[in-house]
Protein backbone atom coordinates (compact mmCIF):
# COMPACT_ATOMS: atom_id res chain seq x y z
CA UNK A 1 0.00 0.00 0.00
CA UNK A 2 2.89 2.40 0.56
CA UNK A 3 3.66 2.54 -3.16
CA UNK A 4 0.01 3.23 -3.99
CA UNK A 5 -0.14 5.86 -1.27
CA UNK A 6 2.75 7.70 -2.87
CA UNK A 7 1.16 7.33 -6.30
CA UNK A 8 -2.11 8.89 -5.13
CA UNK A 9 -0.20 11.64 -3.37
CA UNK A 10 1.54 12.48 -6.64
CA UNK A 11 -1.45 12.30 -9.01
CA UNK A 12 -4.42 13.19 -6.78
CA UNK A 13 -2.93 15.23 -3.96
CA UNK A 14 -6.10 16.92 -2.72
CA UNK A 15 -7.98 13.67 -2.18
CA UNK A 16 -4.81 12.27 -0.64
CA UNK A 17 -4.63 15.20 1.80
CA UNK A 18 -8.25 14.71 2.87
CA UNK A 19 -7.65 10.99 3.38
CA UNK A 20 -5.07 11.83 6.07
CA UNK A 21 -7.98 12.62 8.41
CA UNK A 22 -9.19 9.01 8.29
CA UNK A 23 -8.20 6.11 10.56
CA UNK A 24 -5.50 3.91 9.06
CA UNK A 25 -7.82 1.14 7.86
CA UNK A 26 -10.22 3.61 6.24
CA UNK A 27 -7.33 5.52 4.70
CA UNK A 28 -6.17 2.28 3.04
CA UNK A 29 -9.63 1.83 1.50
CA UNK A 30 -9.64 5.39 0.16
CA UNK A 31 -6.16 5.09 -1.31
CA UNK A 32 -7.07 1.86 -3.09
CA UNK A 33 -10.26 3.44 -4.42
CA UNK A 34 -8.42 6.52 -5.68
CA UNK A 35 -5.67 4.43 -7.23
CA UNK A 36 -8.18 2.47 -9.29
CA UNK A 37 -9.94 5.69 -10.26
CA UNK A 38 -6.63 7.17 -11.42
CA UNK A 39 -5.80 4.14 -13.55
CA UNK A 40 -9.19 4.42 -15.25
CA UNK A 41 -9.08 8.20 -15.67
CA UNK A 42 -5.64 8.26 -17.26
CA UNK A 43 -6.71 6.06 -20.17
CA UNK A 44 -6.65 8.88 -22.77
CA UNK A 45 -3.01 9.61 -21.89
CA UNK A 46 -1.95 6.00 -22.40
CA UNK A 47 -3.35 5.37 -25.88
CA UNK A 48 -2.77 6.82 -29.32
CA UNK A 49 -6.32 6.38 -30.63
CA UNK A 50 -9.85 6.08 -29.29
CA UNK A 51 -10.23 2.42 -30.26
CA UNK A 52 -7.29 1.42 -28.07
CA UNK A 53 -8.77 3.46 -25.24
CA UNK A 54 -12.03 1.55 -25.54
CA UNK A 55 -10.09 -1.72 -25.23
CA UNK A 56 -8.27 -0.48 -22.13
CA UNK A 57 -11.50 0.71 -20.51
CA UNK A 58 -13.14 -2.62 -21.26
CA UNK A 59 -10.25 -4.39 -19.52
CA UNK A 60 -10.91 -2.34 -16.39
CA UNK A 61 -14.66 -2.82 -16.60
CA UNK A 62 -14.26 -6.60 -16.91
CA UNK A 63 -11.70 -6.75 -14.10
CA UNK A 64 -14.03 -4.84 -11.78
CA UNK A 65 -16.99 -6.98 -12.77
CA UNK A 66 -15.01 -10.07 -11.77
CA UNK A 67 -14.35 -8.55 -8.34
CA UNK A 68 -18.03 -7.63 -7.93
CA UNK A 69 -18.93 -11.23 -8.70
CA UNK A 70 -16.56 -12.52 -6.03
CA UNK A 71 -13.53 -13.52 -8.09
CA UNK A 72 -9.98 -12.74 -6.95
CA UNK A 73 -8.61 -9.52 -8.43
CA UNK A 74 -6.46 -9.62 -11.53
CA UNK A 75 -2.75 -9.02 -11.13
CA UNK A 76 -2.62 -5.25 -10.75
CA UNK A 77 -1.52 -3.36 -7.60
CA UNK A 78 -4.54 -1.05 -7.50
CA UNK A 79 -7.04 -3.85 -8.07
CA UNK A 80 -5.33 -6.07 -5.50
CA UNK A 81 -5.43 -3.27 -2.92
CA UNK A 82 -9.09 -2.55 -3.63
CA UNK A 83 -9.98 -6.24 -3.34
CA UNK A 84 -8.06 -6.55 -0.07
CA UNK A 85 -9.37 -3.42 1.65
CA UNK A 86 -12.87 -2.67 0.33
CA UNK A 87 -15.53 -2.50 3.02
CA UNK A 88 -18.11 -3.50 0.44
CA UNK A 89 -16.83 -5.34 -2.61
CA UNK A 90 -19.97 -4.27 -4.48
CA UNK A 91 -18.35 -0.82 -4.77
CA UNK A 92 -16.61 -2.40 -7.75
CA UNK A 93 -19.88 -1.83 -9.60
CA UNK A 94 -19.62 1.90 -8.90
CA UNK A 95 -16.14 1.86 -10.38
CA UNK A 96 -17.51 -0.04 -13.37
CA UNK A 97 -19.97 2.79 -13.92
CA UNK A 98 -17.14 5.32 -13.74
CA UNK A 99 -15.24 3.27 -16.31
CA UNK A 100 -18.20 3.36 -18.68
CA UNK A 101 -18.61 7.13 -18.23
CA UNK A 102 -14.93 7.72 -18.97
CA UNK A 103 -15.51 6.62 -22.56
CA UNK A 104 -16.56 10.25 -23.09
CA UNK A 105 -12.93 11.27 -22.50
CA UNK A 106 -12.00 9.58 -25.77
CA UNK A 107 -14.44 11.56 -27.88
CA UNK A 108 -13.30 14.50 -29.99
CA UNK A 109 -16.41 16.69 -29.72
CA UNK A 110 -17.13 18.90 -26.69
CA UNK A 111 -20.13 18.24 -24.47
CA UNK A 112 -23.17 19.52 -26.34
CA UNK A 113 -24.98 20.98 -23.32
CA UNK A 114 -24.53 21.74 -19.63
CA UNK A 115 -26.92 18.88 -18.88
CA UNK A 116 -24.70 16.38 -20.68
CA UNK A 117 -21.61 17.69 -18.91
CA UNK A 118 -23.35 17.47 -15.53
CA UNK A 119 -24.42 13.90 -16.30
CA UNK A 120 -20.76 13.07 -16.94
CA UNK A 121 -19.73 14.73 -13.66
CA UNK A 122 -22.43 12.80 -11.82
CA UNK A 123 -21.14 9.50 -13.21
CA UNK A 124 -17.51 10.29 -12.39
CA UNK A 125 -16.81 12.80 -9.59
CA UNK A 126 -20.11 12.22 -7.78
CA UNK A 127 -19.90 8.45 -8.06
CA UNK A 128 -16.39 8.50 -6.62
CA UNK A 129 -17.52 10.73 -3.73
CA UNK A 130 -20.34 8.32 -2.94
CA UNK A 131 -17.99 5.32 -3.01
CA UNK A 132 -15.55 7.17 -0.74
CA UNK A 133 -18.26 7.93 1.84
CA UNK A 134 -19.24 4.27 1.82
CA UNK A 135 -15.59 3.40 2.40
CA UNK A 136 -15.62 5.72 5.42
CA UNK A 137 -18.77 4.04 6.79
CA UNK A 138 -20.57 7.38 6.44
CA UNK A 139 -23.45 6.31 4.23
CA UNK A 140 -25.28 9.04 2.33
CA UNK A 141 -28.96 8.46 3.05
CA UNK A 142 -31.09 11.61 3.25
CA UNK A 143 -32.34 13.78 0.39
CA UNK A 144 -30.24 16.69 1.64
CA UNK A 145 -27.10 14.54 1.74
CA UNK A 146 -27.71 13.35 -1.82
CA UNK A 147 -28.24 16.97 -2.87
CA UNK A 148 -24.93 17.81 -1.21
CA UNK A 149 -23.19 15.21 -3.37
CA UNK A 150 -24.81 16.66 -6.49
CA UNK A 151 -23.59 20.18 -5.69
CA UNK A 152 -20.18 19.18 -4.36
CA UNK A 153 -19.47 17.05 -7.42
CA UNK A 154 -20.42 19.85 -9.78
CA UNK A 155 -18.28 22.35 -7.88
CA UNK A 156 -15.29 20.00 -7.88
CA UNK A 157 -15.89 18.81 -11.44
CA UNK A 158 -16.14 22.30 -12.91
CA UNK A 159 -13.11 23.39 -10.93
CA UNK A 160 -11.12 20.40 -12.17
CA UNK A 161 -12.05 21.05 -15.78
CA UNK A 162 -10.99 24.68 -15.49
CA UNK A 163 -7.68 23.68 -13.92
CA UNK A 164 -7.02 21.17 -16.70
CA UNK A 165 -7.78 23.61 -19.52
CA UNK A 166 -4.29 23.26 -21.04
CA UNK A 167 -4.63 19.48 -21.03
CA UNK A 168 -7.94 19.57 -22.91
CA UNK A 169 -6.65 22.17 -25.36
CA UNK A 170 -3.57 20.04 -26.12
CA UNK A 171 -5.90 17.21 -27.07
CA UNK A 172 -7.75 19.51 -29.45
CA UNK A 173 -10.95 19.45 -27.42
CA UNK A 174 -12.88 22.11 -25.54
CA UNK A 175 -13.77 21.35 -21.92
CA UNK A 176 -16.74 23.74 -22.21
CA UNK A 177 -20.20 22.86 -23.52
CA UNK A 178 -20.95 24.29 -26.94
CA UNK A 179 -21.52 28.05 -26.76
CA UNK A 180 -20.49 28.32 -23.10
CA UNK A 181 -17.80 30.54 -21.65
CA UNK A 182 -15.06 30.03 -19.09
CA UNK A 183 -16.60 32.74 -16.89
CA UNK A 184 -19.91 30.89 -16.94
CA UNK A 185 -18.23 27.74 -15.70
CA UNK A 186 -16.52 29.71 -12.93
CA UNK A 187 -19.88 31.12 -11.87
CA UNK A 188 -21.52 27.70 -11.91
CA UNK A 189 -18.72 26.22 -9.82
CA UNK A 190 -19.04 29.03 -7.27
CA UNK A 191 -22.83 28.63 -7.01
CA UNK A 192 -22.59 24.85 -6.66
CA UNK A 193 -19.99 25.21 -3.92
CA UNK A 194 -22.11 27.73 -2.00
CA UNK A 195 -25.04 25.31 -1.95
CA UNK A 196 -22.81 22.38 -1.04
CA UNK A 197 -21.34 24.35 1.86
CA UNK A 198 -24.81 25.01 3.28
CA UNK A 199 -25.81 21.37 2.90
CA UNK A 200 -22.58 20.03 4.39
CA UNK A 201 -24.06 20.54 7.86
CA UNK A 202 -26.13 17.39 7.23
CA UNK A 203 -23.06 15.17 6.87
CA UNK A 204 -21.59 12.93 9.51
CA UNK A 205 -18.08 13.92 10.63
CA UNK A 206 -16.88 10.49 9.48
CA UNK A 207 -17.48 11.60 5.89
CA UNK A 208 -14.86 14.36 6.02
CA UNK A 209 -11.90 12.24 4.81
CA UNK A 210 -13.99 11.28 1.77
CA UNK A 211 -15.28 14.76 0.95
CA UNK A 212 -13.15 17.34 2.72
CA UNK A 213 -11.16 18.26 -0.36
CA UNK A 214 -14.24 20.10 -1.69
CA UNK A 215 -13.38 22.85 0.81
CA UNK A 216 -10.50 23.74 -1.52
CA UNK A 217 -12.81 24.87 -4.33
CA UNK A 218 -13.02 28.60 -3.34
CA UNK A 219 -9.23 28.87 -3.23
CA UNK A 220 -8.91 27.30 -6.65
CA UNK A 221 -11.60 29.55 -8.08
CA UNK A 222 -9.77 32.63 -6.83
CA UNK A 223 -6.53 31.66 -8.56
CA UNK A 224 -8.37 30.54 -11.69
CA UNK A 225 -9.96 33.98 -11.94
CA UNK A 226 -6.41 35.36 -12.02
CA UNK A 227 -5.35 33.04 -14.82
CA UNK A 228 -3.52 30.48 -12.64
CA UNK A 229 -4.58 27.00 -11.58
CA UNK A 230 -2.65 26.05 -8.43
CA UNK A 231 -2.69 27.07 -4.77
CA UNK A 232 0.20 26.51 -2.40
CA UNK A 233 0.30 23.25 -0.48
CA UNK A 234 0.39 24.95 2.93
CA UNK A 235 -2.70 26.99 2.01
CA UNK A 236 -4.61 23.83 1.13
CA UNK A 237 -3.40 22.06 4.26
CA UNK A 238 -4.54 24.98 6.43
CA UNK A 239 -7.96 25.03 4.75
CA UNK A 240 -8.42 21.32 5.36
CA UNK A 241 -7.35 21.52 9.00
CA UNK A 242 -9.77 24.40 9.56
CA UNK A 243 -12.66 22.57 7.91
CA UNK A 244 -11.91 19.34 9.78
CA UNK A 245 -12.65 21.08 13.07
CA UNK A 246 -16.33 21.12 12.14
CA UNK A 247 -16.36 18.13 9.79
CA UNK A 248 -17.96 20.35 7.14
CA UNK A 249 -16.65 22.13 4.06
Amino acid sequence: MEDLDQLVRRVDEDRWLASRFAPENVRARLIALYAVNYEIARTPETVSEAGLGDIRLEWWRSALEEIAEGYVARSHPALAAFFATARNIDLARTLMSITEARAADLEAAPFATWEKLERYIARTARALMWAATESCEATISTAEQHRFLDCAARAWGYCGLLRSEAHWTARGRSFLPEGASRDEMLARASAAYAEAKTLSRTLRAAAFPALGYVTLVPGYLRVLARGKNETALFVRQAALVGASATGQI
